[in-house]
């Protein structure tokens, strides 16, 4: 099996064949071809070669899609793991060169999951995160209407706003994309709602962040992506601590989810038996919404891999 780690910024990146030889290839459509007649010129065949990115926010796309739809096997690395690579060595170099390595050699021990988004997850992704945005922003304005009214009670004068217009122009923006984000893989985000607590936002949130539920072995591998796995501090015999979350996934599958659970535990009976359960063993309100987020997870993967929708028991 042949490795290679690329080290992606915005306008170039560095591909790393083994430990010492690394190439350097603009971030273009035309030079990402010039990248994949390089492989080919090395022998590098589509079954037995695996190329390494890290999760870059948008600068790895192009070449991550060029690549997958080509039918090369691409995978997208965590850069938490490829820091402690980095790290873990005695001189712990930072530069281009030596990222590409270490992401290679993060590649060899596993690291990664393969890159299965489709031109429609991207854009479906670009809706949600640009609707996320914008929560955030009109958020941020209601705060300062609410700041402006204060101060207006206080001093007892009429204060001509900034702010009105803007907050109705951006709440008119986020409906807008609402209205778009249904329109892409609607069969699938379709068959999430069937769920209870499962609304338009969070079926969107789910399709555009986790793409294909086909390269999750099982539920468990998704919850671990999400960032609800336990986290529990083991030496010898001795566990120090309590079992927090781990919160090394997507946090706003999280946020999105833990709403969802909320949801949950009222519209659907099972989840309802399940979090009166938890909480008549002692445990904290917030400890056994988590628990039945994780419980809710479980079931969008056993729907969403069944491919039909589900049904009330």
């Amino acid at each position: 099996m042949r490795y290679i780690g690329i080290d992606m910024s915005k306008d170039n990146f560095h591909a790393a064949f083994d430990d010492e030889k690394v190439l350097i290839f603009g971030n273009s459509r035309v030079e990402i071809g010039e990248f994949v007649e390089t492989l080919i010129k090395k022998n590098c065949g589509k079954q037995d070669t695996v190329i390494g990115t890290e999760a870059t926010g948008v600068y790895h796309l192009l070449l991550s899609e060029m690549l997958r739809s080509q039918g090369w096997n691409i995978k997208v690395i965590n850069p938490l793991v490829t820091h402690k690579v980095i790290t873990s060595t005695l001189r712990r170099l930072k530069t281009d060169k030596h990222d590409a390595i270490a992401i290679r050699q993060s590649l060899m021990t596993g690291a990664g999951y393969t890159y299965t988004d489709t031109p429609e997850v991207i854009a479906l992704k670009t809706l949600v995160q640009e609707r996320e945005a914008l929560v955030k922003v009109r958020s941020s304005i209601k705060q300062r209407i609410h700041a402006h009214k204060l101060k207006e009670r206080a001093s007892g004068l009429k204060i001509r706003g900034g702010f009105t217009q803007t907050l109705k122009m951006i709440s008119y923006e986020i409906k807008e994309l609402e209205k778009e984000m249904v329109k892409h893989l609607p069969e699938t985000q379709k068959l999430l709602r069937s769920i209870p607590g499962i609304g338009v936002i969070s079926a969107s949130s789910l399709v555009a962040y986790i793409g294909n539920i086909n390269r999750f072995e099982c539920a468990e591998k998704l919850v671990a992506y999400i960032g609800l796995d336990p986290r529990v501090h083991e030496s010898g015999t001795s566990i120090k601590g309590k079992g927090f979350i781990s919160k090394r996934g997507n946090r706003y599958l999280r946020h999105t989810l833990f709403n969802a659970a909320f949801v949950a535990r009222y519209s659907n009976s099972e989840m309802k038996e399940y979090y009166l359960k938890k909480k008549s063993e002692g445990k904290h309100h917030f400890s056994v919404l988590c628990a039945v987020e994780r419980k809710l997870i479980h079931l969008i993967y056993a729907v969403w891999k069944r491919g039909t929708p589900f049904e009330v028991r």
